[in-house]
């Protein structure tokens, strides 16, 4: 029969981990499940599961969205964290009781108040009774600790700490504290002693208050010790006041006034605050005022809030002889005046009054007065209301009155409008609300305009037919390039898929699909690398059944975990994909180690180190394996300092341990949680490199690895500025990127992720991967040289039930997140895209579909493709539809091409938008071009042999060798007003150039230009010639140059022509 088994994971009295495991039986649970229970706890964070209701003591918890269905003989297991007893009962499963219940409740440890007369002198001892609920069947043990109240340690009583241990039977213990006796007239004085760190039960009463009752009597007062107070200053919202302690006819050897006020103090000058119980204070002296002669005074200040009637104190004692106030009975609390708030509808004519309510809070006695004005917020003086000065009176027995201010009406559309009245020098009154605002509500509706969708044109270089298998060799770094064996640049640009540290030690998704199958659709979609989770305990375990659907990969059936992740690497390396393995935990769970370290008490930093060492040996002989995340989010870690926790020395040692056995992979080392007081994302703070860099022994392997989220993870300061998201470049720079920017190494984010569900999430999703695809101050340019990337990366997650992001895959484990994959698609990356210096085998053409202003709802457009001189043989058609989620403003469509090396003209086809819906399309067809890169084929006989005598003509210029040299123009980007460009010189004769020069026709003006020199511009174009250092191509030598423009793009309309 199905069961529920409850089980205390860890209990540290002030609160505890529980987990439910729900087991389905021999026929399986589908459709959805509900587990109720009777707790008197509060649960404070559940995974695993909802919570249905919670009404008294009753719970309701039901399955989340992926764990509804449990297979027969299957468990599924939620968890939960809470504040309060751990008992449970009455649990039920759909209704029906679920059995065995709970484990037996280990017995509750209790520490009762103790209280003790101090004595004039010696010592006395303050006795505290620890009692366990139930005789226990083993030892159980708790610590302790005194800590000060009002008493202080040292100087009323004798600090203790220890451990409590009960023999088996036992029920009672107690502990003794010395207190010492002394003759000073004063209050009674309070400690605490707190119990923690129990085994063999739990704390159900973790404090005890100890009293040290005062036996000190003073001698008959004189009635001249007394404490004047004075409010020096009121605001309404606060005051500050002053007391003086006036010692009388004896003097004062130290002093301690106390008195009861429901005022909170917020700062003190002159005394310090000992204890604040309820309403009652208790103040004594500073280090330097405590001696008072006879006769004699001290003052002190300090600052308090609420003001207004609420400054009144009483119950003065000095020492604990009552002082009363030297300045005789409190003067009567004055009533208080109060503006309400007030609002008013606009209206399309005339005047409109907006009225202001004044209270008293009580009658008076006599007239009272306070002056008014109005001043502008959001509304102006004089075209939305008249501004209006003046002054209230209200007569003996008046407590309300009404100021009134015209408003003017209009039939402009425009957002409500705000004003405020203050309220000034009053008399016979004090000020408590002394503000209101004023909201004059528009009534005006504005027909609503809807944005403008465009499509811009696209370009791209044809490309021959080539291998999809990745770069060749091993990946190394050069400056903040990732490069391949031949030395051209490449972007890692990969997806998460975790499962391996997880409690299920697989990766997810395979109860529902086969291995292959996901894979193949990762490289469908585009990504080049796998970033591979994984947990210490993981590569050591010998379990050889999980919870995968053994018919979808049979291939896994009777496997390890490690021998599972030896056939992901093997079936990787066959489709082309890399693989980054991923240390993201010691013990299997979710997210990173708990203590935000590399190892843990069960697993030492040598383990970690020899895992490392396994793996790289393991997979040294395979490509497809091309580095190692260290560790995952050493977030509890330093930069530096040395010690234990010292990561970046800890990297080193891991780092140089892996090159010993395989001087071959990428060594990934990610950030710590906060840098010199600079806090930023677990993982994403790599403050320190500038001050401390890493160094492994083998050279050019290092790659900077920080992980960056988005508000809906965690609302970070920095999304919350008005400057937000102009902010966003410059914290990635503070943060990791000022390593990318000044060529210290690579960075690669091994983690940012999004589900799209907070309006702050897409624009820094915008911002991020515009910098990845280097536009690294976000303004629609790119910074980055001719054949340099951005940092590379892995998105978080190809898994649809990661939490705080959700995936790329949809919750049915199949369809892909559209959103999401429209902001990835415009900087992924094929490996083989600069293999051999030719573009990729897949290329795409990208087009620009975007927003004239931000979706305020959902906004779709329908798209298809048209034939023109390309045809179906150039490219594959595409149909289908985008959708803007609310705050996005452009998409992309990437249409695929068919490289051929045919030696043909540039062709085109078009994107037509259609059938828009939230929006109106403005320019609905899109050109591409296919520009042609095959040149003609040499000729089949060698040429005539020239005349032995020259032409009697020679030519009017002379041969510069530069016959063969060909020059290509593609698009690199565009947007609506402008567009970057890029052109190639290829030299394929026998003889260098010595220079060359480029006729550009364009319409458009050249605002930037890199590797070449404007040499003069005309209403037909420009005429542009190399830079110092690149006029010499040598014989099958390239050399490019880019350039970006301001105006419309149109492919057609740009030619490109060698001139010398």
């Amino acid at each position: 029969m199905a069961a529920v088994d409850y089980l205390v994971k860890d209990d540290w009295g002030s609160g505890f981990v529980a987990n439910l495991t729900i087991a389905a039986g021999a026929t399986g649970l589908s459709g959805g499940w509900t587990v109720e229970f009777d707790a008197g706890f509060a649960i404070s964070n559940i995974w695993g599961a909802e919570i249905v209701s919670h009404v008294g003591n009753h719970y309701v918890v039901r399955n989340a969205a992926w764990n509804a269905d449990i297979p027969a003989g299957a468990t599924v297991t939620l968890g939960f964290q809470a504040t309060g007893g751990t008992t449970v009962s009455s649990l039920t499963l759909n209704g029906a009781g679920a059995g065995p219940g709970p484990e037996p409740v280990p017995p509750t440890l209790t520490v009762g108040d103790a209280t003790v007369v101090e004595g004039n002198s010696g010592t006395t001892h303050l006795t505290f009774t620890v009692s366990l609920s139930k005789a226990a069947t083993g030892p159980v043990t708790v610590d302790y600790a005194t800590a000060d109240g009002t008493a202080m340690a040292g100087q009323d009583y004798l600090a203790k700490t220890g451990t409590l241990t009960f023999a088996a039977g036992e029920t009672s213990k107690t502990i003794q504290v010395a207190v010492n006796g002394d003759s000073v007239v004063e209050a009674n004085e309070a400690l605490t002693l707190a119990l923690s760190h129990a085994t063999g039960a739990t704390i159900a009463r973790s404090s005890a208050t100890g009293t040290i009752a005062n036996d000190d009597t003073a001698g008959p007062s004189t009635g001249s010790v007394a404490v004047d107070y004075d409010v020096t200053s009121n605001w309404g919202s606060g005051f500050t006041g002053a007391m003086k302690v006036e010692a009388g006819a004896s003097a004062l050897n130290g002093w301690r006034a106390e008195f009861d006020a429901s005022f909170t103090i917020t700062n003190i000058w002159n005394a310090e605050i000992v204890s604040h119980v309820g309403n009652h204070y208790v103040i004594r002296n500073a280090a330097w005022n405590g001696q008072v002669a006879a006769g004699h005074d001290v003052s002190f200040g300090f600052q308090a809030a609420p003001g207004s009637s609420g400054t009144q104190a009483s119950g003065f004692t000095v020492n604990g002889v009552p002082a009363g106030d030297g300045n005789g009975p409190p003067i009567p609390a004055l009533p208080t005046l109060s503006v309400g708030d007030a609002t008013v509808t606009e209206g399309n004519s005339g005047l409109q009054d907006l009225a202001f309510t004044v209270t008293l809070s009580a009658a008076a006695s006599g007239p009272v007065t306070v002056a008014y004005a109005t001043a502008n917020g959001t509304a102006s003086a004089g075209s939305d209301y008249t501004a209006l000065t003046g002054s209230l009176t209200f007569a003996a027995g008046e407590t309300s009155k009404t100021i009134h201010v015209q408003v003017t009406g209009d039939t402009a559309v425009e957002a409500n409008e705000t004003l405020s009245l203050t309220l000034s020098s009053p008399t016979g009154a004090t000020i408590a609300d002394g503000v209101a605002i004023g909201t004059i509500v528009n009534d005006d509706v504005a027909q609503p305009t809807l944005p403008t969708l465009s499509i811009s044109d696209a370009s791209v270089i044809e490309g021959s037919p080539g291998s999809t298998g990745g770069p060749g060799g091993w990946l190394s770094t050069s400056g903040n390039q990732i490069v391949d064996a031949a030395g051209h640049s490449v972007q890692i640009a990969g997806i998460n898929w975790f499962g391996f540290e997880t409690g299920l030690m697989v990766p997810h998704g395979l109860y529902t699909r086969g291995y292959q199958d996901m894979m193949n659709q990762m490289v469908d979609l585009g990504f080049n690398t796998i970033r591979l989770p994984y947990s210490s305990d993981m590569l050591h375990s010998t379990a050889t059944s999980f919870n995968i659907d053994y018919s979808k990969s049979p291939d896994l059936q009777g496997l390890t975990a490690l021998q599972i992740m030896d056939k992901i690497v093997d079936y990787a390396g066959q489709i082309g994909l890399k693989i980054i393995l991923d240390h993201h935990r010691s013990t299997p769970g979710d997210g990173p180690s708990s203590n935000g370290l590399w190892y843990d008490a069960q697993h030492s930093e040598a383990s970690w180190i020899a895992d490392w060492q396994m793996l790289a040996t393991r997979y040294g002989n395979d490509q497809a394996v091309i580095g190692a995340d260290l560790h995952n989010e050493p977030y509890n870690g330093t930069w530096g300092g040395g010690g234990a926790n010292d990561w970046a020395a800890a990297a080193e040692r891991a780092g140089n341990a892996i090159g010993d056995v395989n001087p071959n992979w990428l060594i990934f080392v990610e950030g710590v949680g906060s840098y010199q007081g600079q806090p930023y994302w677990w993982g994403g703070n790599l403050m320190g490199v500038r001050d401390r860099p890493i160094e492994l022994d083998v050279a050019n392997k290092l790659v900077y690895s920080p992980h960056d989220y988005p508000n809906s993870v965690y609302a970070q300061p920095w999304f919350q500025g008005p400057d937000f998201p102009a902010n966003l470049p410059a914290k990635f720079d503070q943060m990791w990127g000022y390593i990318f920017k000044e060529g210290i190494a690579p960075v690669y984010i091994g983690e940012f992720g999004t589900g799209l569900t907070d309006p702050k999430d897409a624009p820094w999703f915008k911002a991020i991967t515009a910098y990845l695809g280097g536009d690294l101050d976000n303004n629609g340019t790119h910074d980055l040289p001719a054949g340099q990337k951005g940092p590379s990366w892995t998105f978080w997650s190809w898994n649809p039930n990661s939490g705080d992001t959700g995936g790329i895959l949809n919750n049915d484990w199949q369809t892909p997140n559209q959103t999401k994959l429209g902001y990835l698609e415009p900087i992924q990356y094929d490996f083989h895209d600069d293999a051999g210096g030719g573009p990729a085998a897949n290329n795409s053409a990208s087009f620009l579909v975007t927003l004239s202003a931000p979706a305020t709802e959902a906004v779709t457009v329908d798209y298809h493709t048209m034939v023109g001189d390309a045809g179906a043989a150039d490219f594959t058609g595409a149909s289908g539809s985008i959708t803007f989620a609310i705050g996005e403003q452009s998409k992309t469509i990437s249409i695929a091409i068919t490289p051929d090396t045919i030696d043909e003209a540039n062709e085109h086809f078009s994107v037509v938008l259609t059938n828009a819906h939230g929006a109106t399309i403005s320019r609905a067809t899109g050109t591409g071009t296919i520009l042609d890169d095959d040149g003609a084929l040499p000729p089949t006989t060698p040429p005539v042999t020239p005349p032995v005598t020259p032409p009697v003509t020679p030519p009017a210029t002379p041969p510069t060798g530069q016959g063969d040299v060909e020059a290509l123009f593609a698009v690199v980007n565009s947007w609506t007003g402008g567009f970057q460009g890029s052109v190639t010189l290829d030299n394929e004769g026998v003889a260098a150039t010595a220079g060359w020069q480029v006729r550009i026709d364009t319409t458009n003006q050249i605002t930037d230009i890199w590797n070449a020199e404007i040499v003069s511009h005309d209403a037909g174009g420009y005429v542009v010639k190399n830079a110092a250092w690149n006029g010499t191509i040598a014989h099958d030598g390239t050399a490019n140059f880019g350039f970006v423009t301001t105006g419309p793009m149109d492919p057609h309309n740009v030619h490109v022509d060698l001139l010398v």
